[in-house]
């Protein structure tokens, strides 16, 4: 059976596909398969934040390029490496006594290719729609995968744990499955190319001249409701630091007191802060602190067309709206750039 028979196979006969991984004529196959498949949605689904890194590599720093590479492939990955090796333990401790590591592992490999598809399928239709990515259709998107790929979870610790011969695999239908597949690759491969060429000015990394992408961001209310809108636009004629940053990241949190304190020292200058992951604990935090800060809840667009990778990510941008300083990652002299202005 070929390689997009297989793949198709776990799509249409999952119970079909699982056997076939289970069988200890073919170890270790089920296994490059998934890693085939995993390169083939990163290129597909990742496109714009590889070339992103690139860019921002050969603009900026090298190793900025390959931090921000190495941010999009950990996010891309973590979620399917994960349910891979607690899926693989689960139907290896399911097995009972006849528990094999290597076979449980192929099982797992089977059971996580949902979550590649799920993936690949909703990065298609956003991409070609141009629709808004809200936390609602994210929870939606996640909940499907992780649905899914927990039933096959759960008929893997049937399987493994069978001992009558399973019947054989439907391979016409392996076949018209493993070529659709291929053909939400091709369409996603074509999808992420228009996207990118209509789009090109936005994957351009900001730097120091540049005039400062716009936003209109929510601001974040009492208990992270997302109140009227603030565009950068409003602040033109006065100094801006815009700070991305997110409640889980310590040298975020340091910096703040000293945001806070350069706004009330400097009230003609204005510091935004971005919040990009938990409006509700963002907001808490700042309560907690009496921070007074203007606090926007970030969303990925922004922070796509900011380059925003390791936080915190600040950026000064002059009366004029131009782009003066982008620190990526790292601390910032506010009094000093402030000066220079």
């Amino acid at each position: 059976m070929s390689l997009l028979a297989r793949l198709g196979l776990a799509i249409a006969a999952p119970r079909a596909a699982l056997a076939i991984a289970g069988d200890r004529e073919h170890p270790g196959r089920s296994g490059s398969d998934l890693l085939l498949a995993i390169v083939v949605v990163i290129l597909v689904t990742q496109a714009r934040g590889l070339i992103g890194a690139a860019w921002l590599g050969i603009a900026v720093e090298p190793m900025l390029g390959v931090r921000a590479a190495i941010q999009s492939l950990t996010d891309a990955l973590a979620v399917d490496l994960g349910f891979l090796v607690v899926g693989a333990l689960v139907i290896w401790a399911a097995a009972g006594p006849r528990r094999d590591l290597g076979r449980a592992a192929d099982l797992a490999c089977v059971a996580v290719l949902p979550l590649l598809v799920v993936d690949l399928v909703g990065t298609i239709v956003v991409l070609a729609f141009e629709l808004e990515v809200s936390r609602a259709l994210m929870s939606a998107l996640s909940m499907v995968a992780f649905t899914w790929t927990g039933i096959l979870i759960a008929l893997a610790c049937l399987e493994v744990r069978r001992k009558d011969p399973q019947p054989p695999a439907p391979v016409s239908l392996a076949r018209k499955a493993g070529w659709g597949i291929l053909a939400i690759v091709l369409a996603g491969l074509v999808v992420q190319t228009v996207w990118v060429v209509r789009y090109l000015d936005r994957m351009r990394p900001v730097v120091d001249g540049d005039i400062a992408p716009a936003f209109k961001l929510p601001r974040i209310a009492a208990k992270g409701a997302l109140a009227e809108p603030f565009a950068l636009e409003d602040a033109r004629g006065k100094i801006v630091v815009l700070d991305f940053w997110a409640t889980w990241c310590g040298p975020c949190l340091k910096a703040m007191p000293k945001l806070e304190a350069f706004q009330r020292k400097h009230p003609d200058a204005l510091v935004i802060t971005i919040n990009i992951d938990d409006p509700a604990e963002a907001r808490a935090i700042f309560d907690e602190a009496g921070y007074t800060l203007m606090l926007l809840a970030g969303d990925p667009p922004t922070s796509d067309r900011y380059d925003v990778g390791a936080i915190p990510h600040t950026v000064v941008i002059d009366r004029s709206g131009i782009v003066k300083r982008v620190v990526r990652g790292g601390k910032i002299d506010l009094e000093r750039e402030i000066s220079a202005l």
